[in-house]
């Protein structure tokens, strides 16, 4: 485990010497999926901060690892945004820069990670915005659109005709319980919880999906 005073790492022992292949080619069961959520101080991903970070690695619907962390914002949280999320302004006021948390992050999250998230595009804006406003640029690769998940997408595909796609009706249809919503851990782990759902209902329809090649395929492209 690597600590920071208010983060950690917690890493899965992968073995650096092995040979690396693509992971598209690998067997869902073989995947590790690296499952984000970031909380902000608002929706522009150019003029509003990042507070938390979380990613947790599966594989096969087990945890592999973790990386969490709170962020010293560039920028007060406003106080409809800390009714939200429960995180205040002297929660984060010694909180790790966001320079220190997108490496910390980038390190943990490997060359080729399979990005997952509930509404994914969000969080890849602005992941994608802050590592090169942070002198990171080199680092965006890893969160390429071309090979990340929206569960919220994938649910429109696997249960079409729910009233809504948010976070928390996607994972009461998956029998999947969030107890604490906003929280970058909670929705971390609801939306893997979605994915696993999802896989094993396209799985029980006899739908051809094999690889992460084939569940990228049925996705379709992420707009960012």
């Amino acid at each position: 485990m690597q600590q920071s005073l208010f983060g950690s790492v917690v890493l899965s022992g992968e073995d650096e010497a092995a040979p690396k292949l693509s992971p598209l080619a690998s067997a869902i069961e073989d995947a590790v999926f690296t499952v984000i959520d970031l909380e902000t101080t608002g929706l522009n991903a150019r003029k509003n901060a990042i507070t938390e970070i979380v990613a947790i690695q599966y594989k096969n619907g087990e945890e592999m690892g973790k990386y969490a962390t709170l962020v010293k914002p560039t920028e007060p949280i406003p106080p409809e945004v800390e009714a939200i999320t429960g995180i205040s302004n002297d929660m984060v006021a010694q909180a790790p820069a966001l320079v220190m948390a997108l490496s910390e992050l980038c390190g943990f999250v490997g060359t080729s990670p399979l990005i997952v998230g509930h509404n994914v595009a969000f969080d890849l804006n602005f992941l994608r915005e802050k590592l090169d406003t942070s002198g990171l640029s080199p680092f965006i690769t890893r969160f390429d659109p071309a090979t990340a998940f929206c569960t919220k997408i994938l649910a429109q595909k696997v249960l079409p005709g729910l009233p809504s796609y948010e976070g928390i009706v996607v994972a009461n249809q998956c029998g999947v319980i969030n107890d604490n919503p906003h929280r970058a851990e909670y929705d971390v782990r609801m939306s893997a919880g979605i994915l696993f759902s999802l896989i094993r209902r396209l799985r029980e329809r006899q739908h051809p999906i094999q690889s992460v090649e084939d569940l990228l395929c049925y996705q379709g492209a992420i707009l960012l």
